[in-house]
């Protein structure tokens, strides 16, 4: 059973956007997916022509379907998502601002950021330092004890189950359960347990072992993420997201945009519309 057997990958023609092909390419070859390639476009060309100018020069290895849409760029990828029953989105953070340096702040561009305020399907977001490497080697997912970690966790073994990987979740002891730090040595470890559990207890057998390891770290939340994402290699951190990116919001996040070069697999959750990023530390006060 796959739950991605749909993708989209949408291109603006910009070498920044076109970052998201191999990966998209990789990604539906894979997991058997249908690869819908969206170009948001005024002047729609012929198919070959059209593959040219986005740099999909390696589409036939993938089952790929193009569609060219008039209108706001964000709003096409909606209507995409609606209309092909996407179940997984990969796109660069930035795309053809990027491209020409003029890249806005936390290298998010305003397409991007549009699109995810509002899905609330997996993406997969590729950041300004993103290093190709296909076939993906490994995962990491956030753990924070908020129900979007347990979400980006779930998702995480879904996918990583239909791509034979392993996971290893991450907290930073500095986190929403550093209250427990005075008796770690028996009641916090079961307390990451016991939030794995619960992020995996909608997840199949074979989903959930897919996780292999649970690791705790001291110290600043987004360190700690850069840093396993360093030393394992990791081929994509999933983490949860709440939509809101205003200043002095999702700070952790905005430093991954900065800073990490692996695909983000980010999860929005259901209560977006008043909450925050939390990965480890109640980063937004």
């Amino acid at each position: 059973m796959n739950d991605f057997d749909s993708i989209l990958l949408p291109l603006d023609g910009s070498a920044e956007a076109a970052k998201g092909i191999g990966c998209a390419v990789w990604l539906a070859r894979a997991l058997g997916a249908t690869l819908h390639v969206l170009h948001a476009t005024d002047q729609p060309l012929p198919v070959r022509e059209a593959l040219d100018r986005l740099h999909m020069h390696g589409g036939a290895q993938a089952k790929l379907v193009v569609h060219q849409l008039t209108g706001d760029p964000a709003n096409a990828v909606l209507e995409a998502i609606d209309a092909h029953g996407v179940k997984l989105l990969v796109m660069s953070a930035g795309g053809e601002s990027a491209s020409t340096g003029n890249a806005p702040p936390h290298h998010l561009g305003k397409v991007a950021q549009s699109v995810l305020s509002h899905v609330s399907l997996p993406v997969m977001l590729l950041p300004l330092h993103y290093r190709e490497t296909v076939p993906w080697t490994s995962m990491l997912a956030a753990a924070s004890g908020e129900a979007v970690a347990d979400q980006a966790l779930e998702a995480a073994a879904r996918l990583a189950a239909a791509l034979g990987l392993k996971i290893a979740v991450v907290h930073s002891e500095g986190g929403p359960l550093s209250s427990y730090a005075d008796t770690m040595h028996h009641e916090y470890p079961l307390r990451i347990v016991e939030l794995v559990q619960r992020g995996l207890a909608s997840c199949r057998t074979e989903e959930c072992r897919c996780v292999e390891q649970v690791i705790l770290r001291p110290g600043d939340p987004a360190t700690v993420l850069l840093e396993q994402v360093a030393q394992r290699s990791s081929s994509v951190l999933a983490l949860g997201w709440h939509g809101a990116f205003a200043a002095g919001r999702a700070l952790v996040f905005k430093r991954l945009l900065e800073e990490a070069n692996c695909a983000l697999l980010l999860v929005r959750g259901e209560d977006g519309q008043h909450a925050h990023l939390m990965v480890g530390n109640e980063i937004d006060d």
